[in-house]
Parts: C-alpha cells; structure tokens; sequence
C-alpha cells in the first residue's frame, strides 16, 4: 500500500459522512475514467471500500442516536427506528 492511500486511511477517523461520500464519489469517477493504472485502480478501489464503510459506520451512528432522542423524547422505554423514506419516526 503507497504511503498516500495510507495517509488518506488515516483521515477518515474524524471525516463528516458527507466528506466521506464525496471523497467515495471522486474514486469511483477516477475508477470509471479508465486512466488509471492496473494498480493504482486497486488502490483506488480498496480506498474506496474503506470509504464506503467508514460511511456506513457514520450512517449507522446516526441512526442510533435519532433512537436514542427519540426514545428519550418520549420517556419510553421502547426505541423508535428512523424511517428515511417518510422523514418520520415510528
């Protein structure tokens, strides 16, 4: 692994969801062009699966949290899941 995609692995700790999906974004248009290299297309692609999860991991940190307000709100015991399609909870 070359010392940039190990310093941008690095980044992701502290990274927004939405800078992750941008970043995710720019590898696959840099995938998809066709100019990379056999390894450097490797590369980008393993940089992107770590992407892809880091996201996921935020996204499902948020979820739990909207549960937790949610469940707090109400003083019940029972979690309310979050239901993106509708914007609403229940």
């Amino acid at each position: 692994m070359g010392q940039d995609s190990e310093r941008r692995e690095a980044a992701t700790g502290g990274e927004t969801y939405d800078g992750l999906v941008s970043r995710l974004e720019l590898v696959v248009g840099e995938l998809e062009s066709g100019q990379l290299t056999l390894e450097q297309s490797i590369e980008r692609f393993a940089e992107g699966i770590r992407l892809a999860r880091e996201a996921s991991r935020k996204l499902d940190e948020a979820e739990r949290k909207v549960e937790l307000l949610v469940r707090a709100a109400d003083g019940g015991d029972q979690a309310v899941p979050f239901d993106p399609e509708s914007g609403r909870t229940g």
